[in-house]
């Protein structure tokens, strides 16, 4: 059974939201289970939602409250490491989406300097900041090589460094 991409939007349907809600929730509770079974670690899960009076919690409350007990022992720090709010979240995601534009970036001008060094139109722009900076990593990749040649010649051990 193939899959299709979902839009994560309201439902507006009702009961096809509580269908929805149902089906998610027990399939989340199920994966959960598994990693805690899979990796033996000890996980609980507190849902609220609109279709039932209180919380429901996974896999017993006592086990629950253990849990909380235990994360409310922890110092601050060691608590909110990994929590994530939405704001946390955009924040991240616009970190990544920096670096993968500058690194795009990156590669975008390492192809157009190629196209130049091509057709031998270096002369036509100013080049010379990233013909340094390509000399400079040109030149660090041959004393990389240089090192690996001198060592198997001389029969130690290579080692990469990179």
């Amino acid at each position: 059974m193939g899959r299709r991409k979902v839009t994560h939007q309201l439902i507006s349907d009702n009961s096809t939201r509580r269908v929805t809600f149902r089906k998610r929730k027990d399939g989340l509770l199920k994966k959960l289970k598994e990693l805690t079974i899979l990796c033996g670690l000890r996980a609980c899960a507190i849902i609220y939602s609109d279709y039932k009076e209180g919380p429901e919690v996974w896999p017993s409350r006592n086990e629950v409250r253990v849990l909380l007990n235990r994360l409310s022992e922890l110092p601050v720090e060691k608590q909110t490491k990994y929590m994530m709010d939405q704001k946390d979240l955009m924040n991240r995601m616009i970190q990544d989406a920096k670096k993968k534009l500058e690194k795009e970036q990156m590669h975008s001008r390492a192809m157009e300097l190629g196209m130049v060094a091509s057709f031998d139109d270096l002369n036509d722009a100013d080049y010379s900041e990233d013909l340094i900076k390509a000399a400079d990593v040109v030149e660090k990749r041959i004393k990389v090589i240089r090192e690996r040649i001198e060592a198997l010649e001389s029969g130690a051990a290579v080692v990469k460094k990179d």
